[in-house]
């Protein structure tokens, strides 16, 4: 490796991991100074996680949180297998060192996406087969959470915490994407609400056209049967404790129920 910074910051975050340990920032031998740098740890964490990758999230999809982290893009994360869960799910708190809940939708891919392509909404819509309500928990290893910087949260793979996959969207096609309304709710009580755009400021699947066209410069494809979720639909991401139960309510996909115990 040319960089053998890469591999120590991935066995760093990996650890952290596996011991769950807050970390400070990266030092400034392992610290990576921009996306590609970033994106590159990412690539070798996900090779030695040791879990099947069973699709993708993305972030900072509209320019307030864009703002937020000191971003000028989206970012990319990967979903593990060990992290993926259908709803509803009971999950040990103690997983977790600061979970946030978003409500999000989410899409199953059916053709690849293939690497060294341009991909269009036109293509990608018509490689969606199935849409769903759900939710992504995100969590840092970082003790200062996603202050610590976007090139800090995209090597801790997009702060990603694990993901809550609610049921399918009967008819999809027919559905209109921009304003399926959802709702928070926090033990019984709502939290927040917003509608399916908010994600993106228009049609979510923008979410998987620049995960596929970044991907692609990057020589990853998509492939049939990956889960792709878009970004986060209401106006507050939660931050639940331990004993909460977390239900979100998507329009025509019924609730994603979390438990956490």
């Amino acid at each position: 490796m040319d960089k053998p910074f890469i591999e120590e910051a991935a066995d760093i975050l990996l650890e952290a991991r596996k011991n769950h340990k807050l970390l400070d920032l990266l030092t400034d031998n392992c610290k990576p100074d921009n996306a590609t740098d970033a994106y590159e740890i990412q690539d070798h964490l996900a090779g030695i996680a040791g879990s099947p990758v069973l699709g993708w999230k993305v972030g900072a999809t509209n320019a307030k949180s864009q703002e937020m982290l000191g971003a000028d893009a989206p970012f990319g994360g990967r979903m593990f297998d060990g992290l993926t869960f259908n709803s509803p799910a009971e999950l040990p708190f103690d997983n977790f060192f600061a979970p946030g809940i978003e409500v999000e939708m989410a899409f199953r891919i059916s053709k690849d996406l293939v690497a060294g392509n341009s991909h269009s909404l036109e293509e990608v819509q018509g490689a969606v087969d199935s849409m769903y309500g759900a939710i992504e928990i995100i969590d840092s290893r970082f003790a200062i959470g996603v202050k610590a910087g976007i090139e800090h949260v995209i090597a801790d793979n997009g702060a990603h915490g694990a993901f809550v996959l609610g049921q399918e969207i009967k008819n999809w096609e027919s559905v209109d994407r921009l304003n399926i309304p959802v709702r928070l709710v926090i033990n019984g009580d709502e939290f927040s609400s917003g509608v399916s755009s908010n994600a993106t400021g228009g049609d979510p699947l923008q979410s998987i056209v620049w995960l596929a066209n970044h991907l692609s410069e990057r020589g990853i494809t998509i492939t049939s049967g990956q889960i792709i979720t878009t970004g986060s639909c209401c106006a507050a991401v939660a931050w639940p404790k331990q004993g909460d139960t977390i239900r979100a309510e998507v329009a025509d996909a019924g609730s994603i129920e979390i438990n956490f115990k």
